[in-house]
């Protein structure tokens, strides 16, 4: 068992787990938004995304950011 000793506010200390990491929707730095595809074009994107093991909002969020550079005035 880890010792568990007070820090200087007497609050208990303890290390942090293993394990996942902090979800996006917990974290302050990100927004959700919804929108609407083609159900076609969802799919096939979905699918295309699972075979290269990347995330649905790293890409529209790579995107969006491409938008606004090339969009900026």
């Amino acid at each position: 068992m880890e010792d568990q000793t007070p820090n200087s506010v007497g609050a208990i200390t303890t290390p942090r787990k293993a394990g996942r990491p902090r979800a996006k929707h917990s974290s302050p730095e990100y927004a959700q938004m919804t929108v609407y595809v083609q159900k076609a074009v969802r799919n096939e994107v979905k699918m295309r995304l699972f075979q290269e093991g990347r995330e649905l909002s790293a890409l529209v969020e790579r995107l969006l950011k491409t938008w606004l550079a090339t969009n900026s005035e």
